[in-house]
């Protein structure tokens, strides 16, 4: 079962779009889609994912979700799935074609589940996972109930990390925050990771 997004100002997004740490998205052989909006509060939308049993609010007056493009099922990654959060002028731009043809991508968020078969702790997890440019700054932390850690990287752009496991265990979950430290869409994007970070809940897996 694919993950829903319920709030969608606009079509989703062209499904070639990667991530902003080379992330491949959504490693489900079928593909998510992006839904009829259920607004929750004035200027906030709630994305539900069934498949893996999470839900988080966000701005939507400043965001959009994108969850819609799929890496080939025998991926050897740990990456199950993820979502991308865009500002709607960084989305518009994506659906134009904008970034084709090798340009980056902007800094943005996004929220990706990883398999931890050997349930390994989670700083370790971290620190053996090539995803991650010099990690630093752990700090303990909790998200949804759950044990979490905190910690800078720096790759492309600088990167905020939380880290946390599903309910079972088996899987591992990251909201990311890439800030280029300038212009305003960090703000815009600082706001909605902190969002996400505070609103995320589990429900039945």
């Amino acid at each position: 079962m694919t993950g829903v997004a319920c709030q969608a100002e606009s079509p989703p997004l062209a499904s070639s779009s990667p991530t902003n740490s080379s992330l491949a998205v959504e490693a489900s052989p079928s593909p998510s889609v992006l839904s009829t909006p259920e607004p929750t509060i004035q200027g906030q939308a709630e994305y539900r994912s069934p498949r893996f049993g999470f839900q988080f609010s966000y701005p939507s007056q400043d965001v959009v979700v994108d969850d819609t493009t799929d890496v080939p099922p025998n991926s050897k990654t740990s990456l199950l799935s993820a979502v991308e959060i865009w500002t709607h002028k960084h989305a518009q731009k994506i659906r134009s074609g904008a970034y084709e043809g090798g340009t980056e991508y902007p800094a943005n968020v996004n929220i990706t589940v990883h398999s931890n078969a050997q349930q390994l702790p989670l700083q370790s997890w971290v620190e053996q996972s090539n995803q991650f440019a010099s990690p630093r700054e752990f700090k303990g932390t909790t998200v949804a109930g759950q044990p979490a850690i905190s910690f800078q990287s720096t790759g492309l752009y600088e990167d905020e990390q939380v880290v946390f496991s599903n309910l079972a265990g088996s899987n591992i979950i990251v909201i990311a925050l890439a800030k280029t430290n300038y212009g305003d869409n960090d703000a815009i994007y600082q706001g909605a990771f902190q969002k996400i970070v505070d609103s995320f809940s589990f429900v039945s897996e």
